[in-house]
């Protein structure tokens, strides 16, 4: 199963207001999935409406429009090997610019530090419309790695390391997981710290309309561990329900 999460912070005034613009996204995608090339599901989490109700849009579920990105390495997709970026990119040369790191104003000058924007000399590769930018200074502390990731329509990601260990598994498990939260949260009346995805889903809303079926680990079971044979799934306009088929109780 290929894992990728995304946790990111919307400085803008139409999210700040919504637990101050945060909202994740958790793409999963196996093997048989990639190699038939069907992308798999994307949950989507706006924090400022977790635990307001199914219909509020606090979590909701769609096939991934892109599955699971990957900016190195192989993976097999229709059985055949194929690399994001490592083989195929066109090079367009070697340029210099101001990374947008976190505190980056418009106008800002640029300086030598992480905290804004930092001007760098990088190379420029793009793929399809998709641009990756690696840093081409060799007395940078993250020479021959990606720093930039930007395409039209799509916004951009910048980078300031990279953790080559895997992850805490509460990850791919939690709502809040404390990897980037600290301690303190600004939702007192519907906290998500402790909260996992397993027990929250009832409050899942499918919003895929060509393959809800995507979305039946979510919404029947953890990702990976769900038998949907022994019962129904009922698909409607405003969500997905799984009926189990199981024996009538006589209660006396």
């Amino acid at each position: 199963m290929a894992h990728l999460r995304h946790d990111s912070y919307y400085d803008d005034l139409g999210y700040k207001w919504l637990d101050n613009g945060l909202v994740t996204e958790i793409h999963t995608q196996n093997r048989a999935q990639r190699e038939t090339n069907i992308t798999g599901p994307m949950l989507s989490i706006l924090h400022g409406l977790y635990g307001w109700g199914k219909y509020l849009g606090g979590l909701t579920c769609l096939a991934d429009p892109v599955g699971v990105p990957v900016l190195g390495g192989t993976v097999d997709t229709k059985g055949i090997p194929h690399s994001a970026f490592l083989e195929g990119a066109d090079y367009l040369g070697r340029i210099k610019i101001g990374v947008e790191y976190d505190g980056f104003k418009l106008g800002d000058k640029g300086h030598g530090d992480m905290k804004a924007k930092r001007n760098m000399t990088v190379d420029h590769y793009i793929k399809w419309f998709l641009h990756v930018y690696v840093d081409a200074d060799k007395a940078s502390p993250t020479f021959g790695q990606p720093v930039r990731f930007y395409g039209p329509y799509s916004g951009f990601a910048v980078y300031v390391k990279f953790d080559k260990t895997a992850p805490p598994a509460n990850v791919w498990t939690d709502i809040c997981p404390d990897n980037g939260w600290g301690e303190s949260e600004s939702k007192p009346i519907h906290p998500c710290k402790g909260k996992t995805i397993a027990e929250s889903k009832a409050g899942i809303m499918v919003v895929e309309k060509v393959h809800p079926e995507v979305c039946n680990d979510y919404v029947n079971g953890t990702v990976g561990d769900v038998d949907v044979s022994d019962g129904e799934l009922l698909q409607g306009n405003f969500g997905t329900i799984f009926m189990p088929n199981k024996p009538e109780e006589v209660i006396v």
